[in-house]
């Protein structure tokens, strides 16, 4: 493979994993405003509670993308797509967490079909949207990563940037929690991006080990339609 196309995949890769994307990100907090408002969460607590985070939610979401990138070369692509995001679906109890990471999923895929000519990408949104599936972020984001050939890893790991990103992003708007400080713990954390994105090669979304625990989490995305003032969606 030509360098200039090592180089192109990459450009992708970081345009796709940019926090500005297009999708909605920034208006998603997926718990973390009510535990803020409940006075649960703060600043001191934030870089251990992100750590703890990762090792469930960021195992869970790694090992789906990861999935979700072999898709793109399966021939059975319809009904093992469905499949991957049903079960997903099914380690979120939570349904505004659930039909957040569903909403940025289905507007990923949108945004990347309108960037250019890729027939898998349509059929994913096609066949969902008939068969009235959720379409969740991490599968989304491993399917475009296998159809733009930008490399397992790399598309595993930008997932987890782009989500701690985006978490950390809207702890400074709930909290004070300044540029430097947000840019240390983003820092920090990234030694855990590398070994939980490692970790996910061990599972596979069927396997029977596979868990994710995050009760605080949950029942704070459960308590979020009722808080009196909201920044955020979910």
């Amino acid at each position: 493979m030509p360098p200039e196309t090592n180089y192109l995949a990459q450009l992708r890769l970081l345009q796709l994993a940019d926090s500005a994307l297009p999708i909605g990100t920034t208006a998603h907090s997926f718990g973390l405003e009510t535990l803020v408002a409940e006075e649960i969460l703060t600043v001191p607590q934030l870089e251990p509670f992100l750590q703890a985070h990762l090792a469930e939610v960021g195992q869970l979401e790694a090992v789906f993308c990861r999935a979700s990138y072999y898709l793109a070369k399966q021939s059975e692509f319809e009904a093992s797509w469905l499949n991957l995001n049903q079960r997903l679906s099914a380690f979120k109890p939570t349904r505004e967490s659930r039909i957040a990471s569903a909403t940025l999923g289905r507007r990923l895929l949108q945004l990347v079909v309108g960037l250019d000519n890729w027939p898998l990408i349509q059929t994913a949104l096609q066949i969902s949207r008939q068969a009235e599936g959720e379409i969740h972020h991490c599968a989304a984001f491993g399917l475009v990563g296998g159809v733009l050939e930008l490399g397992q890893e790399a598309t595993v790991l930008a997932y987890l940037q782009q989500s701690l990103g985006g978490l950390v992003s809207a702890c400074q708007r709930l909290l004070p929690l300044g540029q430097s400080q947000a840019s240390r713990i983003l820092w920090n954390l990234k030694p855990h991006i590398v070994e939980i994105a490692d970790l996910s090669q061990n599972y596979q979304p069927d396997s029977e080990e596979l868990a994710c625990f995050t009760p605080l989490l949950d029942l704070a995305a459960m308590r979020h339609p009722a808080l009196h003032t909201r920044l955020f969606i979910s």
